[in-house]
């Protein structure tokens, strides 16, 4: 295993900033004015072209005058005051173009890294600022580099522009800034980056570099680090860079060598609830604990920040509030639906959210997932396998809830599309413990014209052999199934051969150990692909929790909460993090395989891969074909 050294990441965060600006201390650049082609005297950037009086020219230079002897003298507040009247009042001024860049370089001295920012992205679009001979464009470059110093992405973007025409003083300025940058930025985004910087910037080689050492690092893949820092030395990495690449082709890194890629995600649990939740929420954060420490390897320090809602939807929504204004990344939790519901509604940037077990419909906001989501791909194959048994009709029964009701909808539309006719649905209240209405009902819709046609009696022998195949479709959760199942059982639909399909809640090993097996043969259900506690992902993951908390691992549920992180994280590790952007990293994402199954993203919601299985004495047997 190839080590390093990590910097914790408040202060790799505090180091990186210091030196851009000690950087940019050193580097002031010139005026808003350039050498002519051929000489001939200084180019003025105008921000407007047109004319102006001589009056107006002159006060427009008094107060630039005045704005840069404040800069010099330290009054940075002061200095962009007077910059910006240039800006906003005498645009057609000779001085408003070096007025703008005054701005920027005041507003970054005076701690408004955002407007520095804007002002220098501004001043770069003005005609005569883009030759390459001008100087100007490699010190607006450093400048922004600086302004996103907390951006470690960003900041290295920002740099793009100084490239091989570039004094030579501004392309080392360029490296130093990157080479900090870089050791707070994950593989990803490191290789996002060289993807996107052009082939002569001055940063490539910095990029490739690091590159090669985090495939060292990140999976000890030596052949193939080697082969990127040969790449690197070829792209022309100098100095500490081509050192790095040297000692990579030899499968090692430097003593020196820091890697600090940071994420903070928040955690959102009713620890101090009610005694039976709080247990519950116990077991999810020990999973969520080791997701944080362990699941991205090495390359990457994950701060968890922890907050207990008591199982208060109001409080779940401030505390949620509060951890977007402490800057995390991500937020898992929220075990509940109204909990989940509170805790996307108060967003106010729009953090992404992760919940390992609320029954909502997720993408109906941007960037909030949960666990337990719609699986709309087996409820396809679902009613592909009724189609293929022939069946006649389909009845359906569900619980009140939106998810049930969307996947009753998805199979009916599904069915259709097949050829097999949902004829009827009956809705039962959440929490109830009664089912015999529902029951009743969907047997009579499967089954009484048909007896009647045939002319039986109650006193006949019905031969079920006679009669056409269906089924009853229920999408019921696992707590429901335990209650359900015997009904059915009981009240005859085993007999008139009605048969039974199901979603994941049936098949889910919970359920599998504790439910009578004369109450779940022969039912037809969706199953999770990689689940069960002798998967190849949950033994992985039984390793991890057993090294960190130096214990046996005695329930499963630590791993929801470990699925529900890791599904977060791996988005999280290619550094997006708004709503949008994250969903679409997420949806590129091939699978996230988990301890409890195999994730994927599509349509902004989050999905379990399944198979089609038949319950068999309290086990899943695939039905080959699904």
């Amino acid at each position: 295993m190839v080590a390093a050294r990590t910097v914790p990441a408040p202060f790799a965060r505090l180091l990186l900033i210091l030196i851009l600006v000690l950087a940019g201390c050193a580097r002031v650049g010139p005026e808003a004015r350039a050498e002519r082609p051929g000489g001939g005297g200084l180019v003025e950037v105008v921000i407007e072209p047109g004319p102006i009086s001589g009056p107006r020219q002159a006060e427009a230079a008094g107060l630039y005058d005045r704005a840069a002897e404040a800069l010099a003298a330290g009054r940075a507040g002061e200095a962009g005051t007077l910059a910006r009247r240039v800006v906003e009042e005498y645009p057609r001024s000779s001085s408003s173009g070096r007025a703008l860049w005054l701005l920027a370089r005041a507003s970054v001295a005076a701690g408004d890294a955002a407007a520095g920012d804007e002002a220098a992205a501004r001043y770069l679009g003005l005609d005569g600022v883009e030759r390459v001979e001008d100087p100007r464009p490699a010190d607006v470059a450093l400048l922004r580099a600086e302004a996103t110093a907390d951006r470690p992405a960003a900041s290295i973007e920002r740099l793009f522009p100084i490239g091989s025409e570039a004094p030579d003083d501004a392309r080392e300025a360029a490296r130093e800034r990157a080479r900090a940058a870089a050791a707070l930025l994950s593989l990803a985004e490191t290789e996002d980056l060289l993807a996107r910087a052009p082939a002569d910037a001055a940063v490539r080689g910095v990029l490739a570099a690091r590159r090669a050492a985090y495939v060292l690092l990140d999976g000890n893949d030596r052949e193939r680090a080697a082969a990127l820092a040969r790449e690197a030395l070829a792209a022309g990495a100098t100095g500490p860079d081509s050192a790095l690449a040297e000692a990579v082709t030899r499968g090692e890194l430097p003593e020196d060598f820091v890697s600090a890629a940071t994420l903070r995600i928040g955690a959102i649990f009713p620890l101090g609830g009610a005694p039976s939740l709080a247990s519950y929420a116990e077991l999810l954060m020990e999973g969520v604990e080791v997701a944080a420490a362990t699941a991205l390897g090495p390359a990457f320090e994950v701060e968890l920040v922890t907050r207990d809602d008591e199982g208060d939807p109001d409080r779940t929504a401030a505390l949620v509030r509060e951890l977007e204004a402490e800057g995390v990344s991500g937020i898992v939790g929220f075990l509940q639906d109204f909990d989940l519901a509170a805790a996307a509604q108060a967003r106010g940037g729009g953090v992404p959210l992760v919940s390992p077990t609320a029954r909502v419909l997720d993408g109906e906001a941007p960037g909030v997932y949960s666990l337990e989501g719609v699986d709309g791909g087996g409820i396809d194959d679902l009613a592909r396998y009724a189609a293929e048994r022939g069946y006649q009709r389909v009845a359906v029964i569900r619980p009140s809830a939106p998810l049930a009701a969307e996947e009753a909808r998805l199979f009916t539309d599904a069915a259709a599309r097949f050829g097999v006719p949902v004829t009827s649905t009956f809705t039962y209240v959440e929490g109830a413990t009664f089912f015999e209405p529902q029951i009743i009902q969907a047997r009579d819709a499967l089954r009484a014209a048909e007896i009647r046609a045939i002319g039986l009696t109650e006193t006949d022998t019905l031969r079920v052999e006679m009669l056409e195949p269906v089924a009853l479709f229920l999408p019921i959760p696992r707590e429901d199934v335990e209650l359900v199942a015997p009904q059915i059982v009981h009240f005859g639909l085993d007999t008139l051969g009605i048969e039974i399909l199901g979603t994941t809640g049936w098949t889910d090993p919970a359920v599998l150990s504790t439910v009578d097996t004369r109450h779940t043969n022969e039912v037809v259900a969706t199953a999770a692909v990689g689940a069960g506690a002798t998967s190849p992902a949950f033994e992985r993951f039984r390793e991890a929790y057993e090294d960190h908390f130096q214990r046996t691992l005695v329930s499963t549920v630590p791993a929801l909460g470990y699925d529900a992180a890791l599904v977060l994280l791996e988005a999280l590790r290619l550094g997006r993090t708004s709503p949008q952007s994250f969903a679409e990293v997420l949806e590129r994402i091939d699978t996230v395989e988990g301890a409890t199954g195999a994730f994927s993203a599509t349509g902004g919601r989050l999905h379990r891969r399944t198979r089609i299985v038949e319950l068999r004495n309290g086990a899943p047997v695939p039905i080959p074909g699904y």
